[in-house]
């Protein structure tokens, strides 16, 4: 056995024979951080890739507790997948100081920011300042100006960038396929721009509408169809309201006639919905990711939940 493995060491050096390729091996084994980043490597990479996201579209993207398997997928993997602007910034360094797999590290062949190319909207101070977000910013040392509003994603314009980034990376990592992932990236591509076109003519009545949202999680949405947030449930990022801030919120709200309060399906739920009964607001739950319990299994269904849910209830309030 000791001689075989000498001699076939030897010819791999002599380039009789060389290591599995991408084609021989089973894929391209790609890490997302999130599911609908996972289901549009997906929609690209077709079967030439094995996929795996850290966390299911039902968490909240900002807390995810570290679970051994990440190790292994990690380890394994060809391309790390990252949302960027750090949304992760709270969970997957951990995840990433036992992978032992330093080509997907940030600066490496492997590693993949989605949010590249991405206008993205920066965060006002007092929104971060004295948060777990802005302490955890100081930690990894992250100059201000690379903090942008990190749920980019939510508006379908940046999705066609998302789809163009894994596109391009997957044709880098395996130049071979590249034909075959261009074909999917350009049939994802005028799929969702048919979607678009037909999103963007059914928001359009509703430019102007002033709503609460509970996280600062639909500030693109509202960028991309004119909405203005009036306020947010949370005073600053991820930090819950007082009872005080809530009175407060709920009097400003009455004053102004705010009569839409939007909500992802991860948070309190609960509190949101003590809200808009107390300011005889309607509550709209949106999901915010992919998952089977949210009956969602790709980017475009998320989409279209997201905007089937929007619409339906802005129709309502037109009426009334």
């Amino acid at each position: 056995m000791r001689v075989l493995k000498v001699i076939l060491l030897g010819m791999v050096l002599l380039g009789i024979i060389r290591p599995p390729s991408v084609e021989a091996r089973e894929g391209l084994r790609i890490v997302t951080s999130f599911a609908h980043d996972a289901s549009l490597v997906k929609m690209i990479g077709g079967d030439k890739v094995i996929v795996n996201s850290l966390s299911r579209g039902v968490q909240d993207p900002h807390y995810v507790q570290p679970k051994p398997t990440y190790a292994v997928f990690l380890n394994k993997a060809d391309i790390l997948a990252v949302n960027g602007q750090l949304l992760e910034v709270a969970w997957l360094p951990t995840a990433l100081s036992s992978s032992r797999n330093v080509k997907i590290l940030e600066g490496h062949e492997g590693y993949l920011k989605l949010s590249e190319g991405v206008d993205t909207l920066p965060y006002a101070p007092e929104d971060l300042y004295d948060t777990p977000f802005f302490h955890l910013n100081l930690v990894v040392g992250t100059g201000e100006n690379r903090i942008g509003n990190h749920h980019y994603y939510i508006d379908p314009g940046n999705g066609l960038l998302i789809a163009q980034n894994i596109y391009r990376k997957l044709a880098e990592m395996d130049p071979t396929n590249e034909p075959y992932y261009k074909a999917n990236y350009e049939a994802f591509t005028a799929k969702l721009k048919e979607r678009m076109a037909a999103w963007d003519a059914a928001m359009e009545p509703y430019k102007g509408v002033q709503l609460v949202t509970y996280h600062r999680t639909f500030n693109y949405l509202a960028r991309r169809h004119g909405f203005i947030i009036f306020a947010y449930i949370e005073p600053r990022e991820t930090v819950p309201p007082s009872a005080g801030y809530m009175a407060s919120l709920i009097q400003r709200m009455k004053n102004n006639a705010i009569k839409l309060v939007l909500v992802e399906h991860y948070q309190n739920k609960k509190l949101a919905q003590e809200v808009a009964h107390q300011s005889g607001a309607t509550l709209v739950t949106l999901p915010t990711s992919v998952d089977e319990e949210l009956g969602i299994s790709d980017y475009i269904q998320m989409l279209d939940r997201i905007y089937g849910e929007l619409i339906n209830a802005l129709k309502v309030l037109n009426k009334s």
